[in-house]
């Protein structure tokens, strides 16, 4: 039969390694399994790749993009076509989001001078303002 090099940790460290989350997945907040079955034929490649469940927003698409670039060994079965019937679930989670610290943003408003000389007039009181920016 065709196997992958490696076995099962290695299929597991190429999802990993490879995977892209969805643009459309990402803004949408879209997590879960998506399951696809796939054929391997005796010179290691795949086909018939089919989404048993999927998620949409580009995540179904992606998991068929990941087996179509997963490559197996070939089979040496005394000439007699071979084909392995397999099935991958990959778990689509959104990345945890780095909490960022309060930031805090001062600046001050200053009256542009004007070129003609004006009396000379109190301080001008200074106004700070303070901008929480929360991701």
């Amino acid at each position: 039969m065709p196997y992958y090099r490696g076995g099962e940790e290695a299929i597991k460290k190429f999802v990993i390694d490879n995977l892209k989350y969805p643009k459309d997945a990402l803004e949408q907040k879209v997590e879960g399994e998506v399951e696809a079955s796939y054929d391997v034929d005796g010179l290691g490649r795949t086909r018939k790749i089919k989404i048993i469940s999927g998620l949409g927003y580009g995540c179904d698409e992606e998991v068929i993009r990941l087996i179509g670039l997963l490559k197996y060994e070939k089979a040496f079965n005394k000439g007699r076509n071979v084909t392995l019937h397999r099935k991958l679930k990959v778990n689509f989670k959104l990345p945890a989001i780095k909490k960022s610290v309060n930031q805090k943003i001062s600046y001050q408003v200053v009256k542009a001078k004007s070129k003609e000389k004006e009396p000379p007039k109190e301080a001008p009181k200074k106004i700070t303002y303070t901008i929480n920016l929360n991701s």
